[in-house]
Order: structure tokens, then sequence, then C-alpha cells
């Protein structure tokens, strides 16, 4: 971190919620956040794709059940969850850590993770890594 602020490192990828207190006190500064739209928690600084269209790179959670759980569990689970999304202390919180909620349904999270594994699948083949 002293490294950071002492201005030796030239580039750096990290987490906002982890600089964007140096960022907003001008101590460090961002060129761009990897989501594919600006953060409210830094609305001055652009996002990559507005110089790279098509560029995204976000990180995201979500809570999955195994194979085979009961419909009405999952039913069950992803409304408590969307209820406590929706609730205004953890919006709030999920929001200082610059977060941006997603609620929905177990359907549009499959193909959330679905679309997430097409698009990386692509980078992996063309940067050629492979697991060793």
């Amino acid at each position: 971190m002293t490294d950071l602020i002492a201005g030796r490192v030239q580039v750096f990828f990290t987490p906002i919620p982890t600089m964007a207190q140096y960022v907003n006190a001008g101590t460090l500064r961002a060129l761009a956040v990897t989501d594919a739209i600006r953060c409210a928690l830094l609305p001055g600084v652009p996002a990559l794709s507005e110089f790279v269209p098509g560029y995204e790179a976000s990180t995201w959670f979500g809570v999955g059940a195994p194979s085979g759980t009961p419909a009405a569990i999952i039913d069950t689970l992803n409304r408590e969850i969307n209820a406590g999304l929706a609730d205004v202390n953890t919006r709030e919180r999920l929001f200082e850590q610059g977060g941006t909620l997603l609620p929905g349904s177990p359907a549009e999270f499959a193909a959330l993770i679905a679309g997430e594994t097409e698009k990386w699948a692509k980078v992996v083949k063309f940067a050629g890594a492979r697991a060793d």
C-alpha cells in the first residue's frame, strides 16, 4: 500500500472499496473502472468501456445450491435473498462497499453464470492459458 501511495506503481487493478478513499482524497488517480458503467462510488471516474467499447470485467457474488435441491427450497431462498437485498440498510451497506445489487430469479442468475463462463472461456482460449 505504501508503494501505491508513494507513486511507485504505474498501473494497479483492485476492487473499488479498497482504493475509493484514496481516489476521493486525491492521493491516488483512478484512470477507469472495469465495470460496464461508471461506479456511483466514484462518479468522476470513467468506465473503461467508454474508451474500449464492449469491455467489461466485474466481480460478482451470488448464492448457489447443490444440484437437485427441491424447487420449493430454491424459491424460498430466492424470495428471502431478494427481500434482504431490498432492505434499505442492506442496500446502503452494499453501496458503501461499491456494490451494485442485481436481485432476480434463479433463471436470471443461471443466465449470468452461463454468459460469464462463455465470455471468460474465450479470454482463456485467446490467451492460451492452461492449468498445469
